[in-house]
């Protein structure tokens, strides 16, 4: 992937590089993690550009379902409610 931007969109730095990234996207009920996604990322403020090619492979990928015969490997998450968190800090 080929630095087609010379400032990020976002802050205006000049600090945009090609790099991999990963991301989670929710799907159905599920969070999944795409891992080695190419971006350039903005390294002040972390903002992530995908190119056309990239986009159209993520849409792919979430087109398919995410199929499950696909996994690479899995990871466990912790989950954390707002709500709870909201009641203990009300007076």
């Amino acid at each position: 992937m080929q630095a087609s931007i010379a400032r990020c969109t976002q802050c205006g730095a000049d600090e945009v590089h090609p790099g991999r990234v990963s991301s989670a996207f929710w799907h159905d009920e599920r969070l999944v993690v795409v891992e080695d996604i190419p971006a350039l990322t903005c390294r002040r403020c972390g903002e992530q550009f995908y190119d056309d090619a990239t986009v159209l492979v993520l849409d792919l990928l979430r087109g398919d379902g995410f199929d499950e015969s696909r996994v690479r490997t899995r990871l466990t998450v912790p989950v954390f409610s707002f709500a709870e968190a909201a009641a203990r800090q009300a007076p």
